[in-house]
């Protein structure tokens, strides 16, 4: 009896037919849906084109690419996949071509490949050229763009463009990791420092050319100089689960209480040993943990 007063009518499913009115009605509609996005196509082309003529200066052609001359770094776009994905749809797989970076002003040099996407929740359903021309703002915007949370692809390629370095992305990686981490950025050091655990703190740098990866100091409570712990984070055991400063500093700021603990893919074996002979509680759960394989090893 719950739906007996219930007025909504029943949505009533359509049931296809051979009929020539049905097959002509169907017929009309999908002339219909492809002219709509025909329009909206043009429309959006429209927009894109007047985003280009209003950045003379920023969005310029080169022989087969468009340059975007963002506030942080120069990005290329190669024209002939953009081209391609817009003539068929159905070539190349879905999304935009990879974007490369290179530093602010230059075309050649270090370059890092950025694949970041527009910033529409909806964008399946936007025309092309409405979500090339989102992309293009979101490029000549990257110092705003690089605060958002959602596109860590554009931070993580401008750190592997500039490091730690003074570059034009400092100011905008200064406010990002203070924001988001509490984490200090000093460029003219090249080294990012953040408060960890059990009263320490980290420092973290690649200043030492001669080093690929990330030097790591550390500071106890009362202690007042750095103390070198790690030369070279590519020698870390999970080196793959910490090849960013990101994700380093996630480690840093919750050690050394994560390296006692030791939870699951929350440390690493060769930072736990380095760390050990500097902080009693790590260096016996070390030694535990090495008398324990040696046990199993034997029986």
């Amino acid at each position: 009896m719950s739906g007996l007063f219930d007025n909504d009518e029943e949505e009533v499913k359509e049931t296809p037919s051979a009929s020539i009115e049905y097959q002509e009605g169907k017929k009309n509609g999908f002339k219909n849906l492809v002219n709509e996005s025909f329009t909206a196509m043009q429309t959006s082309f429209d927009y894109l084109l007047k985003t280009i003529e209003n950045n003379p200066d920023r969005i310029i052609f080169g022989v087969d690419k468009i340059i975007i001359l963002g506030k942080l770094a120069t990005y290329s776009i190669p024209l002939e996949g953009l081209i391609q994905r817009m003539r068929n749809p159905y070539a190349g797989g879905t999304g935009l071509n990879a974007t490369t970076a290179t530093f602010k002003g230059k075309l050649d040099g270090k370059e890092t490949s950025v694949c970041i996407q527009p910033d529409h929740q909806n964008v399946a359903n936007l025309p092309g050229c409405d979500v090339l021309d989102s992309y293009f703002l979101m490029l000549l915007n990257d110092d705003k763009f690089i605060q958002q949370e959602r596109h860590s692809p554009l931070r993580h390629a401008l750190l592997n463009l500039y490091g730690l370095s003074a570059s034009p992305a400092s100011a905008a990686f200064k406010e990002f990791l203070n924001a988001s981490m509490e984490a200090t950025y000093i460029p003219e050091e090249s080294a990012v420092e953040i408060k960890g655990t059990n009263g320490w703190k980290w420092k973290m740098s690649d200043g030492n050319p001669l080093v690929p990866g990330y030097t790591i100091w550390f500071k106890k409570p009362r202690q007042r100089a750095w103390k070198k712990v790690v030369q070279d984070t590519t020698e870390f055991e999970y080196g793959y689960h910490y090849d960013d400063v990101f994700s380093i500093l996630e480690l840093l700021s919750d050690s050394p209480r994560v390296l006692v603990e030791d939870e699951t893919y929350a440390s690493d074996g060769y930072f736990r040993k380095m760390v050990a002979p500097h902080y009693s509680p790590l260096e016996k759960r070390v030694i535990a943990d090495e008398k324990d394989a040696r046990e199993s090893a034997e029986s």
